[in-house]
């Protein structure tokens, strides 16, 4: 049974200083106030319930030194309940190293560079496509990965009314995960979310069946090595919602967040004039080969990159449940307790990074960090599969935006640096791309 952690200082008591009937807002926390007064440790009313925070480069070290200490399949119950019991997101221990293995060949940075110069392609004519119009960009940004991932990774064809359903259903299937139970639940089960849920069900299946009766797999195809590896392993017997789930993760994995870092990222860019000139400068001669050896050429747009990760991250806090007990710092956790991983807090801690909630890229180049100390993607196992598609695409879009495109905004939209549980770092900029001259 969870333990009340009496020795746990409280947020409400020891730091806002709150009446017993008084909550804090779920995007008013002050996490990084309440690591200076109270530590790494402090426990926090969350949804009704008693959630112990974890936070600092302490509390990632711990957190990812033994990932099995953790229960996922409790922690992330809502992946199960859309996705399916093999999802990978809620699995854990052996079960989830091996479906990492068998999605490996679709994620691995291998198997997605070999797509550079194609998702190059579809970025230039998707910016193309756009010049002159008004629109908003992190719809753009996502609409046009999620589109690269499909004629890539997935090797199919979307049409563009499929894929506003798929972004549709993943944004509010994402969204209401960090929503309570009842809530949640309740909109799983609306006849909108479900319309969408069957539509995307119904083709990735379609597209599952269709790819494994054309198996022996090809060389040159991430979605084909993953079921052919999946089957493998279950013996040939095919589990087609395990095997949608796989498709799903292939097509969507990391385009909500690549597009909320892209949007947030570049409004910060084209405000520093002298930063917009270097990045250009360093960006002269770009083509579709550029990255095809990694980034070394590009230190500055390397670092743009690491900067808007650090600032921006999609995922601030995530859920945990304890499933061995552990002690942190003098306290004991026992099996069921609650936590809220705060992995980005040291983003904004600084004594990790000097001037924390200032846009400065060049950090990156006159210093080296710990990766303790960078939480965007998670870390250990469970790191975040879509990580490598971010790494890839992110690049790709600065580096034709940049190079070939002005932005006249529509507004000034402000983006604040957040870090709170299910609060993502997006306020939107509409406008439109013009040709440089």
């Amino acid at each position: 049974m969870p333990t009340e952690n009496a020795n746990v200082p409280s947020y409400e008591t020891d730091f806002a200083g709150l009446e017993p009937d008084e909550v804090e807002g779920l995007d008013s926390f002050d996490h990084v106030g309440a690591y200076r007064k109270l530590g790494p440790i402090y426990s926090v009313m969350f949804r009704g319930e008693k959630w112990i925070c974890m936070g600092g480069v302490e509390a990632n070290e711990v957190a990812w030194r033994n990932p099995d200490m953790w229960d996922y399949r409790s922690a992330l119950s809502p992946f199960r309940d859309v996705m399916g019991e093999k999802h990978v997101t809620q699995m854990d221990g052996k079960a989830h190293r091996q479906k990492r293995r068998q999605l490996k060949p679709g994620f691995a940075m291998s198997a997605i560079a070999r797509w550079i110069p194609k998702i190059d392609s579809i970025v230039k004519e998707s910016l193309s496509a756009e010049v002159g119009s008004s629109s908003s960009l992190a719809d753009f940004f996502m609409s046009t990965l999620t589109k690269a991932n499909a004629q890539t990774v997935l090797q199919t064809r979307l049409s563009d009314e499929a894929i506003k359903v798929f972004i549709r259903f993943e944004e509010t299937f994402i969204g209401a995960t960090v929503r309570a139970e009842e809530q949640r639940n309740a909109f799983y089960a609306s006849e909108g979310f479900l319309a969408d849920k069957r539509f995307v069900f119904k083709l990735l299946g379609d597209l599952v069946k269709q790819r494994v009766a054309a198996l022996p797999k090809r060389t040159d195809d991430n979605f084909s090595e993953v079921l052919a590896m999946t089957l493998e392993d279950c013996g040939g017997e095919m589990d087609l919602q395990e095997l949608v789930s796989e498709a799903y993760l292939l097509l969507m994995a990391g385009t909500g967040n690549t597009a909320k870092l892209l949007n947030c990222g570049l409004q910060h860019i084209l405000a520093d004039e002298f930063w917009l000139s270097e990045l250009r400068n360093e960006l002269e001669g770009y083509g579709p080969g550029s990255f095809a050896r990694g980034m070394d050429g590009f230190p500055k747009l390397k670092a743009t990159v690491f900067e808007i990760e650090r600032m921006f991250p999609a995922a601030p806090v995530l859920a945990r449940v304890v499933a061995k007990p552990f002690e942190f710092l003098g306290h004991h956790l026992e099996k069921g307790d609650k936590v809220l991983h705060l992995q980005t807090l040291p983003h904004f801690l600084d004594e990790v990074y000097e001037e924390p909630y200032r846009f400065k890229p060049m950090r990156w180049i006159e210093n080296k960090y710990s990766k303790k100390s960078q939480g965007t993607f998670g870390g250990s196992t469970h790191i975040c599969l879509g990580m490598n598609l971010a790494r890839i695409h992110m690049p790709i879009v600065l580096a034709n935006v940049l190079s070939g495109y002005e932005l006249e905004q529509n507004s000034k939209s402000e983006i604040k640096v957040n870090l709170n549980y299910g609060v993502p770092q997006v306020s939107d900029i509409s406008g439109r791309f013009l040709k440089r001259a």
